[in-house]
């Protein structure tokens, strides 16, 4: 048996939320499918330690609000993510996920 799903509704641009210094760190963006709203959340990450990748030259305090490892431990927890695979974007390599979400 198949359900129909409605076709979802993807950005074609994801916003950069991260820190003044290093915005592209972390990225979101809404997706629709049907009636219910998500946000699409990507983490750029080291692509050896798949933890995040910091910039070396600015000092690691400015990224503290954001809560980079606890973030991306939270996702390889709850999605059981042994070998997660990252998406090479133009900014790097990121850990993607989406959330159910009425707003960015």
């Amino acid at each position: 048996m198949t359900v129909t799903l409605p076709a979802p509704e993807w950005p074609s641009e994801l916003l950069a939320v991260g820190p003044e210094q290093d915005r592209s760190i972390l990225l979101r963006a809404p997706v629709a499918i049907g009636a219910a709203k998500f946000v699409l959340t990507a983490v750029r990450v080291d692509p050896i330690e798949l933890g995040p990748d910091y910039r070396s030259d600015l000092k690691p305090h400015i990224y503290d609000e954001y809560q980079l490892p606890q973030l991306l431990d939270m996702v390889y927890e709850l999605m059981n993510f042994t070998e997660p695979s990252p998406l090479q974007l133009e900014a790097g390599p990121y850990i993607v996920w989406m959330t159910p979400s009425n707003h960015l």
